[in-house]
């Protein structure tokens, strides 16, 4: 999987991931190698009580993670 050139920091839900604005992909917070986790969605109106009302933050987004983001974050330690 190719990483994208550009990516950016961004708190979502309080913890800091590197996003690939334009797609959405969300990658870990490691600047030498990202590692895909997961897409950004949208928190849907009936949830909107779990936003997090942290300022600085994709507070009305939240990471919907790969299905094996456990594997893979057990493999990077």
């Amino acid at each position: 999987m190719d990483i994208p050139t550009t990516l950016i920091k961004a708190s979502v839900q309080g913890t800091v991931y590197l996003l690939d604005s334009p797609s959405g992909r969300v990658y870990t917070f490691n600047a030498e190698k990202p590692t895909y986790i997961g897409d950004l969605e949208k928190i849907p109106d009936e949830e909107k009580h779990l936003i997090s009302k942290t300022n600085g933050c994709l507070a009305n987004a939240r990471v919907k993670y790969v299905p094996n983001v456990k594997e893979i974050m057990a493999s990077l330690r």
